[in-house]
């Protein structure tokens, strides 16, 4: 290991000590909810205007102020329903950004010509700025999006790891309190950001990093493909915005995304 590891490594722990050496019990706060107030327009949801709403939220869209997992295996469809999703509400007026990790501009605009209605889409590759992700981020998502997917987790914690030599606990910290931060409406506009954070699993349906990721999110979508019949459909394991449980079933064409409901014989879930 270089000395500057080292160095890094030694300023991480004193600025550790010196957080807990100025920690306060006066600090700690409890609350009950009818302490807590918020503004109204937190409450209105944002509408794709597809059957998706329906599973997303009781109110029928994406929330305010919500962070949202959709897992799934290579070639289940995570990124093509997410940027499908962000185009029909970036027409609508909404402010979204899509963050890729995995994509650079090239791949990015070829799959557009497939599904033209995603050109629109507002997007951000990260390939550009592998090695100063966290202070990319940062600023980008100070700008006060209304939705911001990250595509994937997997790839931000990587590269945030390489980048400023940490471990992978200390990355995915810091990554959900990013989230937190913005959703609490703690940048440049005020604005109660949602993300929709992709994360990958492995073709044997195994979650790709720590189960704390799923369980600090406030829903945890899943996506999976049949390899039999090709059929995709898409559920919740986790989901506090919606007391709804029920499979929607889809299919990809380069119009977008069609939705459907209906059980389909023999379907099991595996979370």
């Amino acid at each position: 290991m270089s000395q500057s590891y080292y160095q890094r490594q030694k300023a991480k722990r004193l600025a550790q000590q010196q957080a807990a050496s100025t920690f306060n019990v006066e600090d700690i706060k409890t609350y009950t909810a009818k302490s807590l107030q918020f503004d109204d327009s937190l409450f209105i949801p944002m509408k794709t205007g597809k059957e998706i709403d329906t599973i997303i939220s009781t109110e029928g869209g994406i929330m305010p102020a919500t962070a949202m997992m959709l897992a799934g295996g290579p070639g289940s469809g995570k990124t093509t329903v997410t940027l499908d999703m962000l185009a029909g509400l970036t027409k609508q007026g909404y402010r979204c950004l899509f963050v890729s990790g995995e994509m650079d501009q090239i791949g990015f605009f070829k799959y557009s010509r497939r599904m033209p209605h995603i050109q629109n889409v507002e997007t951000l590759f990260l390939r550009d700025y592998a090695l100063r992700v966290k202070d990319v981020l940062e600023h980008v998502f100070d700008l006060g999006y209304d939705i911001i997917c990250v595509d994937s987790i997997a790839e931000v914690i990587d590269l945030y790891k390489d980048g400023y030599s940490v471990t992978e606990g200390m990355a995915e910290h810091w990554y959900l309190q990013l989230l937190d931060k913005h959703k609490k409406g703690y940048n440049s506009r005020g604005v109660h950001t949602s993300f929709i954070s992709i994360q990958q699993q492995t073709k044997g349906g195994d979650f790709v990093g720590s189960n704390r990721l799923k369980h600090m999110m406030d829903s945890c979508a899943h996506i999976k493909k049949n390899k039999e019949t090709g059929e995709r459909s898409m559920w919740f394991s986790k989901n506090r915005d919606c007391g709804f449980d029920y499979t929607l079933h889809f299919d990809i064409d380069s119009e977008g995304v069609r939705y459907h409901f209906g059980p389909v014989e023999g379907e099991e879930h595996d979370e």
